[in-house]
């Protein structure tokens, strides 16, 4: 649907009144050139890859999307094992990606034509899924930090899923530095974004900071959580056509019908679209959860091969985010066992278990090497703390976890949350499925999945999906905080709900049913893409990354955007020390920094000298540190929070700062100031 995607892409990059559309049109395109070329590159050779599989495949997915999956699966884990390694470099990265562009040339060469959408239905869900694309396109290229509201702009990605790859890069490795806890997770897809890199040939900048990844590159990871989120709408598809299939095994056009409305409905969540256009790894969830879902519900393979392809799915996702396998496993395995006898359970979900740890062991051996502890920062009673101190371990875990009742755990889905109010950010207020961000999605896949339980016919498949969707709720409450993007691994049980309620629609209300469940959702995730950072959600999109390096001629940029002004004070070679921000990813000078659950340099200072300032900048000054950029608001919020070092708190901070004098620079507004640390007075 060329001429729809055109139009919404108009529509999308209109929103705000910057700058002139045609400069922003200019400005998409070469971000869909210079920043996609790498992820386009990334994702065709792993679907490549993919279609070795096709013979184990066939019987199960006659779309093709689980041998995509499969590929991707294959090609996040082959790069994690090869920069963990110290092996992933141009040459290795080029071999890879090359070898499968190429097996992905020869299966279209031999290939047979591609379904296309034919019955009225199907070109209106494809039309409108055009909506959800067209906001992705234009929202991944606008520079990391500029959206979205609920991600503070971004700011996970800014300080671990963009600066942990810039950091690897650097080193040359993929390692667990102690600074950054995040480090230990397992960071599949941030591989991917070092795996970009070296596609492009960028090399690290060494002193001048890591920066390697600013630029074109910078909006890279961008596009491929984009690519990854198609992906994602294709398995979705491919997941949903196959619910309809064991509903409606007669009518293959209801079953393709239902798998385009599910796959367009993934697109047109609002959610989907956020974590599709930043560096975010729900993505890789949503895409190798709906496979392995797939996997587990498609009829036409053996029971312990249908297990052996959805546990590495599934450990492919839980690569990208650890809970894929508290949401997805339980759905899984529902699927796995009302599709085969009792008797072939014991091997069949014995081979899944050990192929799933498998595809997780390059991770469980990173962190075991890195700290002993193969699951850290989890499961320290069991395994050790690694690095961390007695109070680090308790402050983390009760950050980490929800102290309410179940009550409250309950009414946490369905209401805001309790006091806060309408001025209240919605990621605070709305943590369940009522997050606008959800938009109609899980109340559409809940509906089908009754929809589906009330017909004969469907009622294994609407209670097997329901069910599903229960555990991973149940999962969400035991085990989170609570909040509402965690939910996306339930994104594919929602839209499969979707299609199964269509199987069971009489055939006259099936297409002014998805004309209306996804014109609403598309007007829904349009307008939530409107209302971004004041209604100006393409505010950035011209100016770029460069309105943070620094490296834009704006006169005054320094005196507005802190990275910029910190960028032109320090002098090159200087070393910055941040405190309370742990988001440097834009700083091109060096830079020591630690998120507030791991040890920081002041923090060791004021606990070796209690009370004396002047020993706290000389002991940083020692380690080799010119300067510190403090973000008094951001100590403040982790105080209230109960999240910041004790050592680190706003009362410490503030008589330091007054010790070092006045600020060489300051943001009044952002609640930062640029000190030097000068050497003591003889």
């Amino acid at each position: 649907m060329p001429a729809s995607l055109a139009a919404a892409v108009l529509i999308a990059a209109s929103f705000g009144a910057a700058d002139p559309l045609g400069a922003r049109l200019g400005t998409l395109a070469a971000a869909w050139i210079f920043s996609g070329w790498t992820p386009a590159a990334y994702l065709l050779g792993a679907i490549g890859w993919g279609t070795l599989a096709r013979p184990w495949t066939r019987p199960l997915d006659p779309s093709g999307a689980l041998d995509a999956a499969l590929g991707l699966a294959a090609t996040l884990g082959l790069t994690f094992i090869l920069g963990a390694l110290g092996l992933l470099g141009p040459v290795t990265a080029w071999l890879w990606t090359g070898v499968g562009v190429l097996l992905l040339v020869r299966a279209l060469v031999t290939s047979r034509p591609c379904v296309r959408c034919t019955a009225p239905a199907q070109r209106i869900a494809a039309a409108l899924a055009t909506a959800g694309l067209a906001v992705m396109l234009v929202a991944a290229a606008s520079p990391p930090g500029a959206l979205w509201n609920s991600e503070f702009g971004a700011y996970d990605a800014l300080s671990y899923h963009l600066q942990l790859p810039a950091e690897w890069l650097e080193s040359g490795r993929i390692t667990a530095p102690e600074h950054n806890v995040y480090a230990f997770l397992p960071g599949y897809l941030e591989a991917a974004t070092v795996h970009l890199a070296h596609l492009a040939g960028a090399r690290p900048l060494g002193a001048d900071g890591l920066s390697a990844l600013t630029g074109d590159l910078a909006m890279a990871p961008h596009f491929l959580a984009l690519g990854v989120t198609l992906l994602g709408a294709w398995t979705t598809g491919a997941l949903g056509a196959a619910i309809a299939r064991r509903i409606t095994p007669d009518r293959p056009e209801t079953a393709l019908t239902a798998g385009i409305a599910s796959g367009a409905l993934v697109l047109l969540t609002p959610w989907a679209q956020v974590t599709g256009s930043i560096a975010y790894n729900e993505p890789g969830v949503i895409a190798l959860g709906a496979a392995g879902l797939l996997a587990a519900f498609a009829q036409g393979s053996t029971p312990v091969r249908r297990a052996v392809l959805c546990a590495f799915l599934i450990g492919g996702a839980a690569g990208c985010k650890p809970t894929a396998v508290l949401f997805l496993t339980p759905a899984c395995a529902i699927g796995l066992a009302m599709s085969a006898p009792a008797r072939a359970w014991p091997v069949m979900f014995g081979a899944g278990t050990v192929v799933g740890l498998l595809t997780l062991a390059p991770w469980l051996a990173r962190n075991a090497a890195y700290g002993g502890n193969p699951v850290f920062p989890h499961a320290v009673s069991l395994f050790g703390p690694a690095h961390w101190m007695p109070e680090q371990v308790a402050r983390y875990a009760a950050a980490h976890r929800f102290d309410g009742s179940l009550t409250n755990r309950i009414a946490m889905l369905a209401a805001p949350a309790s006091g806060t109010d309408a001025a209240d950010a919605p990621v605070v207020r709305w943590r369940g499925l009522t997050n606008p961000q959800w938009a109609l999605t899980p109340w559409i896949g809940l509906t089908g999945c009754l929809g589906a339980a009330v017909s004969a016919r469907a009622r294994p498949l609407g209670l097997a999906l329901l069910s599903g969707i229960g555990a991973g709720l149940v999962a969400w409450m035991a085990f989170t905080h609570l909040q509402s993007r965690f939910l996306l691994p339930l994104l594919p049980l929602f839209a499969a709900g979707f299609a199964a309620a269509l199987a069971v629609l009489p055939r006259p209300a099936r297409t002014p049913t998805i004309a209306a469940v996804l014109a609403g959702s598309a007007l829904w995730s349009t307008g939530n893409f409107a209302s971004q950072s004041g209604g100006e959600p393409n505010a950035l999109l011209v100016l770029g990354p460069g309105v943070y390096t620094g490296r834009l001629n704006v006169e005054g940029l320094g005196d507005q955007v802190a990275w910029a002004g910190v960028n032109e004070t320090v002098r090159p070679g200087e070393t910055v020390l941040l405190v309370g921000d742990a988001t440097p990813f834009y700083l091109r000078r060096p830079v020591v920094y630690a998120t507030t659950w791991d040890a920081h340099p002041l923090a060791e200072a004021i606990r070796a000298a209690p009370g004396d300032p002047a020993a706290w900048t000389a002991a940083l000054r020692a380690s080799g540190l010119q300067w510190a950029l403090i973000s008094h608001a951001e100590i403040d919020r982790l105080a209230r929070s109960g999240w910041a070092d004790p050592a680190l708190g706003p009362d410490a901070v503030n008589a330091w700062a007054e010790s070092l004098g006045p600020p060489a620079r300051a943001w009044p507004d952002q609640g930062r100031a640029l000190y030097r640390l000068r050497s003591p007075a003889p």
